[in-house]
């Protein structure tokens, strides 16, 4: 879902978090979605749409905890998981956005760490694409998708 404001009014607790947020955003002129992922449910590899939004994402995590992978394009078997536990916030940028593919896993686990069932909820904010700008650096674009 595409946000477009956010209910401070009737909840005014939610002021200081997106105050806090945006203190970390590289820019202000955003786009925002919620994304609401099933207790059973996994994002498949991929790499996002740079038509779309600019050259960075900042992700709220919310809800069970989830095992981010990110995978090198260029050399599938370069690649790193993260754990995102409910409350944490994570930004991918540059290269680390556009030349690694990133899936949320369905995994049950993390180094040894048993992750329970639970629906989550990430908010993701990313910056817009800049009017005129019809393509990143050479060194940013994408690596092709096999």
């Amino acid at each position: 879902m595409h946000l477009m404001t956010w209910p401070t009014i009737e909840v005014p607790e939610l002021s200081p978090v997106l105050k806090r947020l945006h203190s970390l955003l590289p820019s202000q002129d955003t786009q925002t979605h919620l994304l609401h992922l099933a207790s059973n449910g996994e994002i498949l590899p991929h790499i996002d749409n740079i038509e779309s939004s600019g050259s960075w994402i900042l992700g709220v995590s919310l809800g069970g905890d989830r095992i981010l992978r990110m995978q090198d394009c260029s050399e599938p078997d370069k690649m790193f998981e993260v754990l995102l536990r409910s409350g944490s916030v994570y930004i991918q940028r540059n290269a680390l956005r556009y030349q690694y593919k990133h899936s949320i896993l369905k995994r049950r686990s993390f180094d040894d760490i048993a992750i329970g069932d639970g629906q989550r909820l990430s908010i993701m904010i990313r910056d817009r694409l800049s009017r005129g700008k019809s393509e990143l650096p050479e060194n940013l674009m994408p690596a092709p998708v096999i």
